[in-house]
């Protein structure tokens, strides 16, 4: 400590310190409370005023490869608002300027993670998560629909609930499993994904599932188990082709019925699959054209394009009214677009990094960790689907998943 403290006062800062990680935590997995900005925000500066108050160590260390990264990111945010290309839309300062401390925001959160690694309780963490899950489901299900007329209750549309659920769904029912045992955790987890499946989340039924799955058997990996995973896998598989599950399926979601059993028809009509096919092709011509820095953060919508129509379905999407207002439905094509290869490798960087460690240490790294990295794996794979990446709970796990990487066991 850099002041000289009592046994009763160094008791009192650590339950003080709990106490904020603990509510970080929790409004990371429920961001619904918003006073002008996310409420975790402000819980953020008191975590900051406490670790330059009583931590040893300095605010942020720059000493890791993913720190590096994460710091040159920020300078790839800063390049691409100065470098906004002239002659469009007037208000495209305006706008990089309104979202550019959020990109700062995240990258000083990976940067003060990895320092303070050592002082996270992975426990109160998780403890956190667990019971802000459980407020996001009920929120999200019975009570947004009274409270959101309160303002400071923001709305949860079904792509940010399923995009929380595939984040931290692995913590959720990994905490589960450790306090309450495999049956419990296997039921919540069917819960879940019901619960997608109702909602019609396609992509989020399926990484809920994984990610769960992940989690309950990952943990212990043994002969007993992969015979068992082995035999469950192709017999799901199969009996979702009986005529039962199908019209089960057909009667709580079209959309996952087409999904799963329609797929030719979504690659050739579906809007949504199409509108996604079309603004890859936007990202990349904007790539093309402005490789480096983009068009500035915050003006994909604000930027147009001829779109190609090289693509089956494209006459169903690329005519469209004001299509180039539509969102990239897409992480890596908005970093790409926005912020060019000066923020996209960093950007890469960091979660390639992340998910190449998952993988070459499953095996070897400690159970509590996993449900981190399976929730990051899940969170890659849904960026794909969703421009979810300028959402800082985001950021958080991946500021989380490199803490734990650099943390020893």
């Amino acid at each position: 400590m850099t002041v000289a403290l009592t046994p009763k006062k160094v008791k009192t800062l650590q339950k003080q310190w709990q106490r904020l990680l603990f509510s970080y935590s929790y409004f990371m997995a429920f961001p619904v409370i918003v006073v002008v900005q996310n409420i975790s925000i402000f819980i953020f500066a008191g975590l900051l005023f406490f670790l330059v108050r009583y931590s040893k160590l300095p605010l942020f260390q720059v000493h890791k490869s993913l720190q590096w990264a994460a710091l040159f990111f920020a300078l790839g945010a800063i390049l691409s608002v100065l470098n906004i290309p002239s002659g469009h839309a007037t208000d495209s300062l305006e706008r990089a300027l309104a979202v550019l401390p959020n990109y700062l925001y995240w990258s000083l959160l990976i940067i003060v993670l990895v320092t303070h690694r050592h002082s996270i309780d992975v426990n109160i963490i998780y403890k956190a998560i667990f019971f802000g899950v459980i407020s996001l489901v009920l929120y999200y299900l019975f009570l947004q629909r009274f409270l959101r007329v309160i303002p400071i209750f923001s709305t949860q549309t079904p792509n940010s609930f399923s995009f929380l659920l595939i984040c931290f769904s692995p913590i959720f029912i990994y905490y589960i499993l450790k306090r309450m045992g495999s049956i419990w955790a296997l039921l919540v987890l069917v819960v879940l994904v019901l619960i997608m499946l109702i909602e019609g989340r396609r992509a989020g039924m399926v990484l809920v599932l994984m990610g769960g799955i992940g989690t309950l058997f990952a943990s212990k990996i043994n002969i007993r188990q992969m015979v068992l995973l082995a035999v469950t896998i192709p017999l799901f598989y199969y009996s979702i082709y009986t005529e039962a599950v199908e019209r089960f399926v057909l009667g709580a979601s079209e959309r996952i019925h087409q999904m799963i059993y329609e797929t030719d028809k979504i690659q050739k009509e579906d809007r949504s699959y199409l509108i996604r096919i079309a603004m890859v092709k936007k990202g990349l011509a904007i790539y093309e054209e402005y490789p480096y820095t983009g068009v500035g953060l915050n003006n994909f919508t604000n930027y147009s394009v001829k779109i190609k129509k090289d693509f089956e379905g494209a006459e169903y999407v690329v005519s469209k009214e004001n299509i180039n207002r539509t969102s990239a439905h897409n992480s890596y094509i908005t970093i790409l677009a926005e912020g060019g290869l000066f923020s996209f490798i960093p950007f890469i960087f960091l979660l390639g990094y992340l998910i190449l460690y998952f993988i070459l240490n499953i095996n070897t790294m400690p159970d509590y960790k996993k449900p981190v990295f399976f929730g990051i794996f899940g969170m890659c794979v849904h960026f794909y689907f969703i421009a979810a990446v300028v959402n800082v709970f985001a950021w958080f796990l991946i500021g989380l998943g490199c803490a734990l990487m650099y943390r020893k066991s």
